[in-house]
């Protein structure tokens, strides 16, 4: 009798154990998402005729990108206009037509997981003068004058042979800078930045500063730099953040970054 109640308690418990699903979905076990959105999406609104120039702050661990548009700020008929995942934090959409407005987010990734997709950034074409306005509508009329056009050399990728250094080592960088404007970009200052996460920011200790003077309309630079790496430094992972400015304008700096690995 023994016997048989413990066999079919053993049944009982494989009867309802087959009852339980082998993958759970929902808010009961979420995905773990080590990647934040990107911050700070902006499309320019009107500055330039040919494309909408798509810029955004790089989330921590993010490496990354792909960059979408849409038809309203709720996301309709969204688009992918990347074809695959790109290193610079700006895009240029050349496809974007006059007199229509888009909507532009970005997704991050750090080579294994995703980010979710970030917020919406209406951006447009420089609009033809000749187009009637209507003085009644104040969000139309704000959009009359576009903004003042900067020109300026974009970080497009960095590079470099080796990703493992020690303390101390000079690490040589391949730097490509692309002017994606058509008339000549001012004196822009290049700046390397030692950080422990994808961000620059402020504090971050400074490698390397050098000035070029400009880069002419639609030309790439393709640079080699040398920065010596502090003895200081514990092992771990870094970025290396390039940040050029026009003139020094740091507001208008954009980055591109590298991630390595320091070794004993």
């Amino acid at each position: 009798m023994r016997i048989g109640l413990v066999l079919l308690i053993a049944f009982l418990s494989f009867s309802m154990g087959a009852q339980q699903p082998l993958i759970t979905f929902g808010a009961a076990h979420p995905a773990r998402i080590s990647v934040g959105a990107p911050t700070q999406v902006h499309a320019s609104d009107g500055t330039y005729d040919k494309f909408v120039l798509i810029r955004w702050e790089a989330p921590e661990k993010a490496t990354r990108y792909r960059v979408f548009r849409a038809t309203s700020p709720a996301g309709a008929s969204l688009k992918e206009l990347t074809t695959t995942w790109q290193n610079s934090t700006w895009f240029c959409d050349y496809s974007a037509e006059k007199g229509r407005d888009y909507y532009y987010a970005v997704m991050a990734s750090d080579g294994q997981q995703s980010s979710p997709l970030s917020t919406f950034d209406k951006g447009f074409l420089r609009k033809d003068e000749k187009v009637a306005f209507d003085e009644t509508l104040t969000a139309v009329e704000q959009e009359r004058y576009a903004a003042p056009k900067i020109v300026f050399a974009l970080v497009e990728q960095v590079s470099t042979r080796d990703l493992a250094y020690r303390p101390g080592d000079t690490a040589l960088l391949e730097i490509n800078l692309r002017n994606v404007f058509d008339e000549p970009t001012l004196r822009t200052e290049l700046r390397i930045y030692l950080s422990t996460d994808a961000v620059w920011h402020f504090t971050d200790p400074i490698l390397l500063s050098k000035t070029y003077s400009s880069l002419p309309a639609y030309a790439r630079a393709e640079l080699k730099e040398k920065c010596l790496l502090p003895a200081s430094l514990l092992p771990g992972e870094y970025y290396l953040i390039v940040v050029a400015t026009p003139e020094g304008d740091i507001l208008n700096a954009k980055t591109g970054s590298l991630k390595i690995r320091l070794v004993d």
